[in-house]
């Protein structure tokens, strides 16, 4: 309910999106565990639907992606980024997005990587 309230209160919703596959694929398992198999089914129906759209683009992870997320930790082990937060990073600084839209605490680190990234909503 947060996220959708905060999503709504966007003043560009007419903006594109873009996300990434993995991104993806660690909300469907979320949702499935944390509330069941049909809200998972529900979500994915969503995304293809804003994809479908134009609304909506999904960048797939890719060998030199994750090869770059790999060198990210390892050169900045102070970030403390899981694999899945690096190649969010990596993607991230490649398509130069500048805003996140977030729960995850540990991407605030982002800010080290580029100051001009804005996560949203702010911690």
């Amino acid at each position: 309910m947060k996220a959708r309230s905060l999503f709504l209160d966007f003043h560009d919703l007419e903006r594109n999106y873009v996300t990434t596959n993995s991104i993806i694929f660690d909300l469907h398992e979320w949702l499935r565990n944390e509330y069941s198999y049909e809200q998972a089914e529900y979500f994915l129906n969503a995304i293809e639907k804003a994809v479908s759209r134009g609304k909506l683009a999904v960048i797939p992870s890719g060998h030199e992606f994750e090869r770059e997320s790999r060198r990210l930790i390892m050169d900045r082990p102070e970030l403390r980024f899981s694999l899945s937060e690096a190649f969010t990073a990596v993607t991230m600084s490649y398509y130069q997005v500048k805003r996140i839209f977030t729960f995850n605490r540990n991407l605030k680190m982002l800010a080290q990587l580029d100051k001009d990234i804005r996560i949203i909503p702010s911690h």
